[in-house]
C-alpha cells in the first residue's frame, strides 16, 4: 500500500468519511494535514461571514454555520455526554483519531508554506490525497509525492467542479450525483485527468448538507480500491472535457435553489451526518469514468 498524506477539511459533511479514512489506513497514513479556516488568506472568521451574507444570503450562511462551526460544538457535547454513555462516542475530531493511531496532525492556514513543505518532504510520501480541501497546491507541494496527488472531489466530473458540489449537482438539470477521483496536476481546479468515478442514489427530499455527507461518505470504498491498486488507476486515466465550474453560490442561484426545493440545511440532517447517513449500504455502483 502506498505511503500517503491525507489534505481534508473538518466539517460535518467529512465526519464519517474521515473516521473511515483513518481508521481504515492508519497504518500507511503518514500525515493528516486539516485546512484552518478560521485564519485562511480569505481573512478571518467575521470577515468570511459578511462576506458571504452579500454574495450568497442568509441560508446560504446558515449551510456554512452548521457545517463548520456547530460541528465541533457537537463534537465537545459528545465528548463531554460519553462518561454518561460508558465511554460511548459518536463521532471524535481528526486530532482525536490520529492521536489514538500516533499520526502526526497540522492545521494549516496556507499548505503551500515552506515549513508545511518541508514537513511533507520528510514524510517519505508516494502519493498525497486530497478530500474536500479549500487551498489551492501550489507546484512544489505538487511535486512532493513520488507517484501523484490525487483528489477526492463530491461530483460526477467533469460537471460541477469547483466548491460546493452537493449544491450544484443538485442545481444543475440531469446532473447524477457522484464521486470522482482525479490526478492534480498543476494548479487548474478540479481539472485533473479522472482515475475513477461513481454515481450514487441519495434518499430524496434531504438537505444539501446530508447529500454531502452521502456522497464523500461514498467516496472511501473507492478511495480503498485506489489504494489498492494505484498502478492500474493510474495507468487508465481519462482526460477531462468540457463539463462546468462553480464557485461560491450567488444570490440568483440561491434563488432557484429555494424555487425548486433544494434544501441547504435541516437541524434533523445535521445530527444524520453527525451520526452517520448509512451510505455504506446505498446501491451506489462504479461507473466508466465520463468525458
Amino acid at each position: 500500500m502506498p505511503r500517503f498524506a491525507l489534505f481534508t477539511t473538518e466539517c460535518v459533511q467529512l465526519g464519517d468519511a474521515l473516521t473511515e479514512i483513518i481508521d481504515r489506513h492508519h497504518a500507511d497514513l503518514a500525515l493528516v494535514v486539516t485546512s484552518d479556516i478560521h485564519h485562511s488568506p480569505r481573512g478571518g472568521l467575521l470577515a468570511q461571514l459578511i462576506t458571504h451574507v452579500r454574495n450568497s444570503g442568509v441560508r446560504f450562511l446558515h449551510y456554512l454555520n452548521l457545517s463548520f462551526l456547530a460541528y465541533p460544538l457537537a463534537i465537545r457535547v459528545d465528548r463531554a455526554l460519553a462518561p454518561l454513555r460508558g465511554g460511548r462516542r459518536t463521532r471524535r475530531d481528526v486530532a482525536e483519531l490520529c492521536a489514538a493511531y500516533g499520526i502526526k496532525h497540522v492545521r494549516a492556514p496556507n499548505v503551500n508554506r515552506p515549513d508545511i513543505v518541508e514537513l511533507l518532504r520528510r514524510a517519505d510520501l508516494d502519493l498525497i490525497v486530497v478530500y474536500w480541501f479549500d487551498q489551492i497546491l501550489r507546484e512544489h507541494v505538487i511535486s512532493v509525492p513520488r507517484r501523484a496527488v490525487v483528489n477526492v472531489h463530491a461530483a460526477y466530473l467533469p460537471h460541477c467542479r469547483g466548491l460546493f458540489p452537493g449544491l450544484f449537482s443538485a442545481l444543475e438539470d440531469g446532473q447524477p450525483f457522484g464521486i470522482s477521483a482525479h490526478l492534480i496536476e498543476n494548479r487548474e481546479i478540479d481539472a485533473g485527468p479522472i482515475i475513477a468515478q461513481r454515481t450514487t442514489s441519495p434518499p430524496q427530499d434531504r438537505s444539501v448538507l446530508f447529500l454531502d455527507s452521502w456522497i464523500n461518505r461514498v467516496g472511501v470504498d473507492m478511495l480503498d480500491e485506489i489504494l489498492a491498486d494505484l498502478d492500474g488507476h493510474l495507468a487508465t486515466t481519462v482526460p477531462q472535457l468540457g463539463g462546468s465550474y462553480h464557485s461560491y453560490p450567488s444570490r440568483r442561484e440561491m434563488a432557484r435553489a429555494r424555487r425548486i426545493g433544494v434544501r441547504l440545511t435541516s437541524v434533523r440532517d445535521f445530527f444524520a451526518a453527525f451520526r452517520g447517513t448509512g451510505a455504506e449500504h446505498s446501491s451506489d455502483r462504479a461507473a466508466a469514468p465520463r468525458t
